[in-house]
């Protein structure tokens, strides 16, 4: 599907070239198509929305959509840096996007044109706007811990005496941070600004008491749990739900799951902005989101597309009241200014 959205770019550009070579109906704009190129992560999350939003936007707007992928932070900048832009959108991972902020990386968003209704609170920024939410949270072999007998917390994975075995957490501090406070009994709401002196010593007993494994790629977790060589680790909610539904033993568990989003943004020098920016909005439409949520494990931003939502979906995504109630929000923020410091303690305390 992406090749083809990628061909029908390309003849939208050809037919354009065509058409300005020919008669004078074409040259005032007439049979003029334009042509949006968005930057987007490939694979699965593309494919899922080439079929809720790419092509619905295209039949609406009378454009074409070019997808560029995967998005490159290192060619978002140089892009930007030298004035070379070619991407009309981006889509990139919040905390990048707000570092990206203080260089100077965006187009504001005109939001005369996008739209604010339905979004949750924090989701739309002066520079970017959320495009979709994924959790990390709590993950488990249903082998090791049948029939709801599983961690339920971050204390109670760090309880080794309760819940027996391996554990696997990211080897990033975004996130894996959070879940040693938490574990330590730091209240969600009382979590930043980070106490990370509290979070090491936290790391510190898990570590003492068990082997952990480190995951550095989406796909690790599921291989961990699947295996047996973990009973308990940290892990993207989309992989898991979707091990889950092929066999596999792996479930969730979704309280104190954290909650992190990726974000449109639209590159400085961006030579299609207000296209763009109709792009942003009907991209967070409720209809839109909610159809892209159907059909891939990613939360919608829009509070009113999960209301639209089959109540298995929302269930699968965490989403069901009961359940979102209970996920704690990242402060993508905090992480942006404070980063590479707790970073560099981070990898430096794993060679211990």
């Amino acid at each position: 599907m992406l090749k083809k959205v990628l061909m029908m770019g390309a003849m939208a550009t050809t037919i354009s070239m065509a058409a300005a070579c020919g008669n004078s109906s074409s040259e005032s704009g007439k049979d003029k198509t334009d042509t949006l190129v968005i930057t987007d992560w490939g694979g699965a999350i593309t494919e899922a929305r080439e079929d809720s939003i790419f092509e619905p936007f295209e039949k609406e707007f009378g454009v074409k959509i070019q997808v560029e992928s995967p998005t490159d932070y290192g060619k978002y900048k140089t892009m930007v840096e030298s004035g070379n832009v070619t991407w009309d959108v981006a889509n990139v991972g919040s905390m990048w996007a707000a570092q990206a902020i203080k260089q100077d990386m965006f187009e504001p968003i005109d939001y005369d044109i996008v739209s604010k209704e339905g979004l949750f609170p924090n989701i739309a920024n002066e520079y970017y706007v959320g495009a979709e939410m994924f959790s990390t949270a709590i993950a488990y072999n249903t082998e090791a811990f049948p029939d709801g007998n599983h961690p339920k917390t971050w204390e109670e994975f760090w309880d080794i005496e309760k819940f027996p075995g391996v554990r696997a957490l990211s080897k990033r501090p975004y996130d894996t941070i959070e879940a040693a406070l938490l574990a330590d009994g730091v209240k969600p709401e009382n979590l930043y600004p980070l106490d990370i002196d509290r979070a090491f010593k936290s790391l510190d007993k898990l570590k003492s008491r068990t082997e952990i494994v480190w995951w550095e790629a989406g796909a690790q977790p599921v291989e961990l749990l699947s295996s047996g060589t973990v009973v308990a680790t940290s892990a993207w909610s989309g992989r898991i739900t979707a091990a889950k539904k092929d066999g596999a033993p792996v479930d969730i568990e979704y309280n104190q799951a954290l909650l992190n989003s990726e974000a449109w943004s639209i590159p400085k020098g961006s030579k299609n902005k207000e296209l763009a920016m109709k792009f942003i909005n009907f991209a967070t439409r409720a209809e839109p989101q909610s159809a892209f949520s159907e059909s891939i494990d990613y939360s919608p931003i829009n509070e009113k597309a999960i209301e639209l939502l089959p109540n298995n979906v929302k269930e699968r995504l965490g989403q069901a009241p009961e359940i979102a109630d209970k996920q704690v929000r990242v402060n993508e923020e905090y992480w942006a200014e404070h980063f590479e410091k707790i970073n560099q303690r981070f990898q430096e305390w794993l060679l211990k």
